[in-house]
């Protein structure tokens, strides 16, 4: 998720502006969820791994003024001298329906516990361009501005969603998740394609069309063309994802989904005109 000098990804950028999206109710079809997914290794870069597996789960509850998510994913890699590395992330968001709000902690630990990131605060958007502040109380006392256009996770999860209702090829909205201390990152995604509603594993899912997308994330502060992180999916209209892949570089793993629950929504529903 990042920024870059002039190239062929400022240049798609260009062809492919967003409006703004703040102080709009992106809901529309988004709903809570409980996800299970299974992890396995699909190819290795690199000498110094053998073998990697995990799971992760996502839940995310329709606080009706907000969405309130919770991603815990463990992850266990087997280096090539036969010992394994564990690593265990908590991530959890409340985002306001308005577009205003994003608080924010994520949490990772190693083989022995101890923690390795610890990352938490507020990220409010105070423009109608997006723009606005991030306030970390981890690390304590540091402040920064997030650019023009910013979204939230869920602000980009209907943005991409919406590329593909529209026949976009392309979209690079700047994202701030709270998943890393540099403030708010870019992204590209290609839209790889879209579908109509179709019958099939998960039957919740059976009356939303889907779109798939392929999201590169590169830091805003480096002109490095390669991305720090990238993944690809099926993302459904109602937020759910299958088809998971997840690229850390020296190894990719897929994420096979295995349990899904989408309850239905106990907020009021808004009056019809």
């Amino acid at each position: 998720m990042h920024a870059m000098k002039l190239s062929i990804f400022a240049l798609l950028a260009a062809l492919a502006p967003l409006p703004a999206l703040a102080n709009t109710n992106l809901a529309s079809q988004l709903t809570g969820q409980h996800a299970v997914y299974t992890l396995v290794l699909s190819k290795l870069r690199t000498h110094g791994i053998t073998g990697a597996t995990g799971q992760m789960s996502f839940n995310v509850v329709d606080g009706c003024t907000g969405w309130a998510t919770n991603q815990h994913m463990t992850l266990i890699v087997r280096n090539v001298d036969g010992s394994l590395t564990k690593s265990v992330s908590d991530y959890v968001t409340w985002e306001s329906k308005d577009g205003k709000t994003l608080s924010f902690s994520l949490s990772e630990s190693d083989n022995d516990g101890k923690v390795k990131i610890d990352d938490a605060g507020i990220a409010t958007h105070t423009g109608p361009d997006d723009s606005g502040v991030i306030k970390y109380t981890t690390p304590a006392h540091t402040e920064m501005k997030m650019p023009p256009g910013t979204l939230f996770p869920m602000q980009h999860t209907e943005a991409l969603l919406a590329a593909g209702r529209e026949g976009k090829r392309f979209i690079s909205p700047l994202l701030f998740d709270g998943t890393t201390a540099d403030g708010a990152q870019a992204t590209f995604v290609t839209v790889l394609g879209h579908h109509g509603p179709e019958k099939g594993k998960w039957s919740a899912l059976d009356k939303y069309a889907s779109t798939d997308v392929d999201i590169a994330f590169f830091e805003r502060k480096n002109d490095d063309e390669t991305p720090d992180f990238r993944t690809a999916m099926r993302y459904y209209e109602n937020g759910v994802a299958t088809g998971l892949v997840l690229d850390f570089g020296d190894f990719v793993m897929t994420g096979k989904l295995t349990s899904l629950s989408v309850p239905a929504s106990s907020c009021p529903q808004p009056k019809s005109p």
